[in-house]
């Protein structure tokens, strides 16, 4: 599959301005997803002494996990495209006292990461975003030692993940955009179990488990109010970026609608909505 130069705008965006974005609200991002993180690591089971890779490690919550885990001999490297998101997760294992995480900037589909081969690869929700995802894991593939363990999350199909559904349904009310493709580059691109098997398969994987995980996606994180909400997603998410171009009645028509669903799903633990991720596992 040849890179297109939408395919090159999500690295280079990621590597800027969403990367950027993802660390000014950091701490609401890593509330969002938690859940299934705390379930990808508990289904790895990390053992200490192992050297792990985490593959678009974000704001580096999980690498930190990890590497008490594997601790004291074992290490975490975080790997990220973002040269902000790395260094504020280089700061976040000094001000934490961890010594056995390091972080650095790369590309995951191509960058050979100094101390490979790792004993484990680990992703959460960071490699749904590859030009090419069948190069890019041969290419992680290689990564791992023989017999080393492969664990990621990415998200299910959108018609099960009704926390995105309802937002995009209200966004194509107000800003009509390019119907989605089936398997590009983006955060559903992995939604096909079958499509995630042929993938690891091709690149050298065996033993491929897709096991589904479903629970609550807290909108801004768990107990964020209706109106914190709603703020996070204007600010933080896309959404605000469909409606920029609109006249200002229609655009702020279209916020009042958003504040309405942020507040018609509103609970004690904050407002949330179903969603579903699938449990990727596979061996070297």
């Amino acid at each position: 599959m040849a890179e297109t130069p939408m395919d090159r705008m999500e690295a280079e965006l990621w590597a800027g301005p969403m990367g950027e974005r993802w660390l000014a609200y950091r701490d609401q991002f890593e509330s969002m997803i938690a859940q299934p993180g705390e379930a990808l690591i508990a289904a790895a089971g990390f053992k200490p002494g192992e050297r792990v890779l985490d593959v678009g490690c974000g704001g580096g919550a999980n690498s930190l996990q990890i590497a008490r885990w594997v601790a004291p001999a074992g290490s975490v490297t975080g790997l990220d495209i973002s040269a902000v998101l790395v260094g504020a997760c280089q700061a976040r294992a000094r001000e934490a006292g961890i010594g056995n995480a390091r972080f650095v900037v790369g590309d995951a589909g191509a960058a050979t990461v100094d101390g490979a081969p790792f004993d484990r690869l680990f992703s959460r929700f960071g490699v749904m975003f590859f030009a090419d995802p069948y190069a890019a894991f041969a290419h992680l593939h290689g990564q791992l030692k023989p017999g080393g363990q492969l664990d990621f999350a990415c998200w299910g199909p959108p018609d099960r993940n009704p926390w995105m559904l309802e937002m995009a349904g209200l966004m194509r009310r107000y800003s009509e955009g390019p119907p989605p493709t089936p398997r590009a580059p983006g955060p559903f691109a992995f939604a096909e179990p079958d499509y995630v098997r042929e993938i690891l398969e091709r690149g050298g994987f065996k033993n491929v488990r897709v096991d589904p995980w479903q629970g609550e996606q807290f909108i801004g994180g768990q107990g964020a109010d209706a109106k914190t909400a709603t703020r996070f997603v204007l600010e933080g998410l896309s959404f605000a970026d469909s409606l920029k171009d609109l006249p200002d009645d229609t655009r702020k028509q279209a916020e009042a609608e958003l504040a309405d669903l942020m507040a018609r799903h509103e609970g004690p633990k904050g407002v949330s909505m179903g969603s579903m991720v699938w449990l990727v596992s596979a061996a070297a």
